[in-house]
């Protein structure tokens, strides 16, 4: 039996997701204080704590129920991605209860909200089980062998036939490659956007919020689009029985540029994405391949036979030539 280990690396990936939905939530609470009351919008420094303050609970909230899972000796990572989930739901629900979230959301809209953290916190945790590794249950307590003991139980091994593992995590992380990829098109349009604004201020709470809108609208218009260009991608390339990343990475690479070609053939436009999409497609297929995993190939189905005489073989005598009985 194995342990999740501890592993101040994994968390730190697990964190991720986290602080990009955090710092989402935090832009638009901001933005919504600067149009309601421009008064009462808090100083960068109280903004800084309330963010970290906010990463700390998530960092607390994930240890925790890692160290819980430990206790349960649960390693697979669909329980460290529900664990995850609930962490994140929970130090959501604190956080609103105690007021630590910088805005409110409005009314009717709490539970919406916070499925956002929640599903960024499953990531994490999927993310946490998947870089922190794996250690015997031994090991893990502790406990050192005594001389008389009877020696471990060689490790098991396996050198059959295997293929890609279809994974859920691994198809919602390669989904929102688009997503970050546009959010990064309004950085390089930055200075632009605080050039138009004579109040600098002003300027910067909007070249936030543009970067984070665009995160938003692209995450709801693109999840689902991905995700079964992935899935596709996925067992085309488990059809064609690749496993490597990188020919994951080129199929992902060329259906892309397929998919980008067909939609530039209608909306001529939309040429200018070709290469955008190809690059795109490639890097979805290289992160799905890291995150799935390798399972090996299922045995064949069971028969049910009722007569005897047909278990033969394909090449066998009687598949090839009928037996004749002659009538009176």
């Amino acid at each position: 039996m194995y342990l999740v280990k501890n592993s101040p690396r994994a968390l730190f990936a697990a964190l991720i997701p986290l602080a990009i939905v955090e710092a989402v939530l935090l832009v638009f609470a901001i933005a919504g204080g600067q149009v309601t009351d421009p008064a009462g919008v808090p100083a960068p420094d109280q903004i800084v704590m309330f963010y970290a303050g906010r990463m700390a609970m998530n960092a607390a909230f994930l240890f925790a129920g890692h160290t819980v899972l430990r206790q349960c000796k649960m390693s697979s990572r669909f329980a460290y991605g529900l664990m995850g989930g609930v962490m994140a739901a929970a130090s959501y629900g604190i956080a609103m209860r105690n007021h630590i979230q910088l805005g409110a959301p409005g009314d009717g809209t709490v539970l919406t909200i916070g499925l956002l953290p929640t599903i960024a916190g499953m990531i994490g945790g999927f993310l946490y089980g998947q870089f922190a590794g794996l250690v015997p249950v031994a090991r893990a307590a502790g406990t050192t062998p005594h001389a008389n003991a009877p020696a471990a139980p060689p490790a098991i091994v396996f050198d059959g036939p295997v293929q890609v593992r279809t994974s859920v995590a691994g198809i919602a992380i390669a989904a929102l490659m688009p997503t970050v990829l546009a959010t990064l098109l309004p950085y390089t349009l930055l200075p632009l956007l605080m050039h138009g604004f004579a109040d600098k201020s002003t300027a910067h709470i909007f070249a936030a919020v543009i970067p984070a809108q665009t995160f938003m609208i692209m995450m709801v218009i693109s999840v689902i689009p991905s995700s079964i260009f992935m899935l596709c991608v996925h067992h085309v390339a488990r059809a064609m029985s690749r496993r490597r990343a990188w020919e994951y990475a080129a199929i992902g690479g060329v259906a892309a540029f397929a998919c980008a070609l067909l939609l530039a053939l209608a909306v001529p436009l939309l040429s200018a994405l070709l290469v955008p999409a190809a690059f795109c497609g490639a890097l979805m297929g290289a992160l799905y391949r890291r995150f799935a995993g390798l399972e090996p190939l299922p045995l064949p189905e069971l028969v049910v036979a009722s007569d005897p005489n047909a278990l033969v073989s394909a090449d066998h005598p009687s598949r090839h030539q009928h037996g004749v009985i002659l009538s009176n």
